[in-house]
């Protein structure tokens, strides 16, 4: 009885359960009501789920005990709502990217942006996607407060300088440390491999970015930890900040497709005029004329005539009939940039993947410097339990370039058409009559000026190429104790292989390679970069008010550079350039270097009810590039922050979103410094006694420690109209001690310098970030602007000296990067010749040691950008203009270019335009001088800050214009997006600098003008 008792009450519940069911409906949306479709609804604990069609309308069916409903959705945060008793459940979910909004990555962690205290400015994916640049560095120029980004040459896939909040150390390195998705990037951009031998007078050298493996559209969002408190957290790399790279992932739902397919143009941003033959013969003529009192002008136009090796009988007419060679037009180029990318996301409950490929070619604007780039990703995730998480992505790529002869001053400057297309004197042809270049070697062509060799002839005929295959992966594990408490555990590989093959043509005569019948040279340049961590952290929430987190951890990292190089002389032939066809083997090489870390780490935070926010972070870090004794360092950091609006006596204030003070102090250690600097090296490249011999090459410093960074911050968020206005300002001082100096000692000791913890060097800036949404509805209207003011300063140095030895403009109480140089006072106008100021201030033509001064330095006062968005029924437009003031640069090619009438080399029509040519005439260019000789015959034209230039500049670095379909046009086509675009890129400069390009980072000899892009294109998602 009591069995069938059971069974009954069993099957009644069973029947109540069932019956129990109910059925809930609703409608998903955007937040401005559009239907989303595609969500995953999903009941909390189960795998009972659906997802909504295409209106955005979904139903399912849940039991009595079901409590909660998950919505997801790629391109949507993830939102939980309770069941309740009612029978719809309507949901508005945000768009990814305002969700991705309200957490900021901190490192090893997230957090939420209204609990950061530190100096974090962050950057979207979206903002950067489809810009035609090889690297992601150059797409967020001038986007981020406090971060100073400038690009060495044009050079496609070239070296990119990025500084956060300046310069802090003189001789230790000042790059920041690059983290894609918690792989540390190895960011060391030689493309120095092989290098040339002592006799070959040259060294083949290219710009290689290791940020070139990641693909712009496949990144969710940037962070730039800036201040000492946030990048504390990774320790000796963050001297120089850190830029945290988070890639996209999977999203469960319907796997979501996107293409994106585009093509454009590149030019030159500026280039300038050189002389005809007609104006260069002119000038030289009135340098002959200036330099020899009496020479009349036919007769100096002789004497030019015979410096040039034509005959002095031409008549009026030959000579302007002389040929003019169109040398800039020639060695220039509209470019071709092209690119193909295609993305999914997809996943489940428990699984997500993302996947892409992306193929990227520029054709550059000047031959060969071409870049060819493939990249493959794929990122996923698995829960493999209620506990156990497994995460692994892989990053491949593989791309090409080819280099142009002599840039980055390596080699022979001369054969780079970047350089010798203003200097070449156009009175020498470019072709022969059979079409073959002319001034070919064995060729008896006459060759006139002081280049010697055919540039445009070098483009074709010498051969440097680098490819580049690159894998950045890693694969981690994340075990769940209980909601609070989690371990998660990493190893991650940045592997970068690059091979070179260079060959020195012999057909290119007046050097060194066709007295040796040509050179080649092969090189292999191989680094592998492991890292390992093992982090814990902990959260919990007492009482709905005390939120206390927690983190520790451990990490390793090993870096290690290897290479190989070898060269040889003597081809039979320039139809064979193999390394195998030189008869004649003239050296083989081989290097290995590396360092290795060990560090612990931990955070502890806490947050009372959303008001105060305390955090501290401490971590050991051991690097052995230092002494064993001195191995380690400890950096503390400490930072505290207010949300005044939580307070209840501020609640009342109207209009007001949000007003949040911030403070933070931090130390950082820095060991950017050579892998044995600490350590007294042995060579054995020496022959002894006719055999093989080692021999001393560095004196030891087994008391070499780190430089240490602190810095002081000082934040405020501040909002208003519900963030239709924000604005964020940092005030900071960060002083670097201890630096890393090379110290120099008496020759008589049998060394040069040693390495010594010594001086300090001081950093302080303002930083303001603005941005303005005050249109939200059919018409939208964002906008941003950010400026940065900085300064530094040198505090001290070793032994109490003023002015470190060996350079002048290093001086306690000046800044680092200061130009120490007599100042130019410009043309005398009555006679044409250049004035200088001496040490009291009057003129003088010929300016002594004593004379010079600090004029300026080579890091901007402040810098930013300024950005605004405007949509309205699928048309968009984007204006981003970025600006730099307050630097100043040596331009040493338009030095060279200017000496008209003293060499035998061409000119500028802007030297030749303004130069001095009769007396009372203020001219900003002296008068032609023969052999650049004063009448005193002292060589002052090169003398002094004459050639240092302003940099200011606005450049209206994007221009974009799309629209994107509607949803009734997408619905009939069965896609969920389609954008038609077309962009610009440095599309327009404003400045008074009259070299080829403001932004250069370098003297600007021998670089590749920065391009102006114009690209179409259209994006598809399915």
């Amino acid at each position: 009885m009591r069995k069938s008792l059971l069974i009954l009450f069993g099957i009644m519940f069973f029947s109540i359960q069932v019956f129990a069911q109910k059925t809930i409906t609703g409608k998903v949306s955007d937040d401005q009501g559009n239907p989303i479709s595609n969500v995953s609804v999903l009941v909390k604990g189960t795998k009972s789920g659906t997802i909504t069609n295409q209106d955005g309308f979904y139903s399912i069916a849940v039991s009595a005990t079901a409590k909660t409903l998950v919505f997801s959705s790629l391109n949507s945060e993830t939102k939980e709502l309770a069941i309740g008793t009612d029978a719809s459940i309507n949901v508005s979910l945000l768009s990814s990217e305002k969700s991705m909004d309200e957490v900021v990555v901190v490192g090893y962690s997230v957090m939420r942006k209204k609990d950061v205290a530190a100096a974090i400015s962050k950057i979207k994916g979206s903002e950067i996607a489809a810009m035609p640049t090889p690297t992601f560095t150059q797409a967020i120029q001038g986007r981020a407060a406090g971060v100073s980004i400038a690009a060495s040459s044009g050079m496609p896939g070239g070296a990119i300088n990025v500084r956060i909040r300046g310069v802090g150390s003189i001789d230790a390195g000042n790059d920041p440390l690059y983290v894609v998705d918690g792989i540390q990037i190895n960011s060391n951009n030689s493309g120095r491999i092989g290098g040339g031998s002592a006799n070959s007078g040259t060294a083949v050298k290219t710009q290689n970015n290791p940020l070139s493996f990641l693909n712009a559209n496949d990144i969710e969002s940037i962070e730039i930890l800036k201040d000492a408190a946030s990048s504390a957290i990774y320790g000796a790399k963050a001297a120089g900040g850190v830029v945290l790279i988070t890639t996209k992932k999977g999203a469960s739902g319907k796997p979501k497709f996107t293409a994106n397919l585009s093509t454009g143009t590149l030019d030159a941003i500026n280039l300038q005029k050189p002389l005809n033959t007609q104006d260069w013969l002119t000038a030289q003529a009135e340098g002959i004329m200036h330099r020899s009192v009496g020479v009349t002008k036919d007769s100096a136009l002789r004497a030019a005539l015979i410096s040039v090796g034509q005959l002095p009988t031409l008549s009026t007419k030959e000579i302007q009939d002389l040929t003019s060679s169109d040398w800039m037009g020639a060695s220039w180029r509209t470019g071709i940039v092209r690119t193909a990318e295609m993305s999914m996301q997809a996943g489940t409950q428990n699984t997500s993947l993302y996947m892409s490929g992306s193929y990227n070619k520029q054709i550059s604007h000047i031959r060969p410097s071409d870049f060819e780039r493939g990249t493959f990703m794929m990122k996923g995730s698995q829960k493999a339990s209620e506990k156990i998480t497994l995460d692994a992505q892989i990053n491949l790529s593989t791309f090409k370039q080819n280099a142009n002869h002599g840039t980055g001053g390596a080699g022979n400057n001369t054969i780079n058409a970047a350089y010798a297309s203003t200097q070449m004197l156009t009175i020498n042809p470019i072709y022969r009559p059979d079409g073959k270049f002319y001034n070919l070697s064995g060729s008896g062509d006459v060759w006139y000026g002081s280049f010697a060799n055919n540039p445009l002839a070098a483009q074709v005929l010498q051969k440097i190429f680098v490819r580049t295959n690159q894998l950045v992966g890693s694969f981690s594990g994340t075990y769940k104790f209980n909601q609070d408490l989690t371990l998660k555990s990493m190893v991650g590989l940045d592997y970068r292989l690059s091979q070179i093959k260079a060959y020195h043509d012999p057909r290119l005569i007046g050097g060194f390679y066709d007295a040796v019948g040509g050179r080649g040279e092969v090189g292999s340049n191989w680094t592998t970069n492991f890292i390992t961590n093992t982090v814990m952290n902990y959260k919990k929430t007492i009482s709905g008010v005390h939120n206390i987190s927690g983190m520790v951890g451990i990490e390793f990292r090993s870096d290690e550079d290897n290479s190989i190089n070898a060269e040889g002389n003597s081809f039979p032939s320039s139809s064979f350039q193999n390394l195998t066809n030189a008869s004649v083997p003239v050296l083989v090489g081989e290097s290995w270097t590396g360092f290795k870390t060990f560090s612990q780490f931990g955070r502890l935070g806490y947050n009372y009810d959303g008001r105060y926010i305390l955090g501290f972070i401490l971590r050991r870090d051991g690097s052995s590039r230092f002494g064993s004794d001195t191995r380690f360092g400890i950096f503390p950091s400490g930072q505290v922050a207010w949300n005044a609006l939580e307070e209840n006596f501020l609640s009342g204030l109207k209009n007001v979103s949000e007003l949040k003070l911030r403070y933070s102090y931090g130390e950082s250690g820095n060991d950017q410094i050579g892998n044995f600097d600490s350590r007294g090296l042995y060579g054995a490249s020496r022959i002894y006694n006719a055999q093989a011999a080692t021999n001393p090459i560095s004196l030891a410093n087994p008391e070499l420690s780190w430089e240490t960074r602190t810095e002081h911050n000082l934040g405020l968020d501040f909002g208003m109209y519900n963030g239709k206005i924000t604005l964020s300002a940092d005030a900071y001082r960060r002083v670097n001690n201890d630096l890393l100096l090379d110290r120099s000692v008496f020759p008589s000791s049998g060394w040069t310098s040693y390495s010594q913890n010594t001086g300090a060097v001081l950093n302080k800036g303002l930083e303001f970030l603005l941005r303005v949404s005050p249109f939200e509805k059919a018409f939208k209207w964002t906008g941003s602007f950010n400026i940065s003011f900085q300064k530094n300063e040198v505090l001290k140095l070793y032994d109490g000296l003023e002015v470190f030895p060996g350079d002048p403009s290093i001086k306690v109480g000046e800044s680092l990067g200061s130009y120490f140089l007599a100042q130019w006072a410009g043309v005398n106008p009555a006679t044409g010749r250049s004035m200088w100021y001496d040490k009291d201030g009057n003129y003088t033509y010929q300016p002594l040691v004593a004379d010079r001064k600090f004029l300026g330095n080579i890091y901007p006062t402040h810098f930013g950008g300024l950005t605004n968005n405007f949509s309205y029924k699928g048309f968009e437009l984007e204006v981003f203009f970025q600006y730099e003031y307050g630097r100043r640069r040596q331009d040493d090619q338009l030095q060279q270019e200017a000496r008209i009438g003293g060499s035998q080399i061409n000119s500028l029509y802007y030297v030749f335009n303004n130069r001095w040519t009769t007396p009372g005439q203020f001219a900003i260019m002296p008068r032609p001088l023969l052999n650049t000789q004063t009448e005193t015959g002292s060589v002052s034209w090169n003398n002094g800050d004459r050639w240092l230039y302003k940099t200011d500049y606005i450049r209206l670095k994007q221009l974009s214009f799309s629209y994107n379909l509607q949803p009734k046009t997408l619905k009939k086509l069965g896609l969920s997006n389609v954008r038609i675009y077309a962009q610009g890129i440095n599309l327009w400069t404003l400045t008074k600098f009259p070299g080829v390009d403001p932004e250069f980072t370098g003297s600007s000899s021998t670089i590749i003008p920065q391009s102006k892009n114009l690209t179409f294109g259209t994006m598809i998602g399915f």
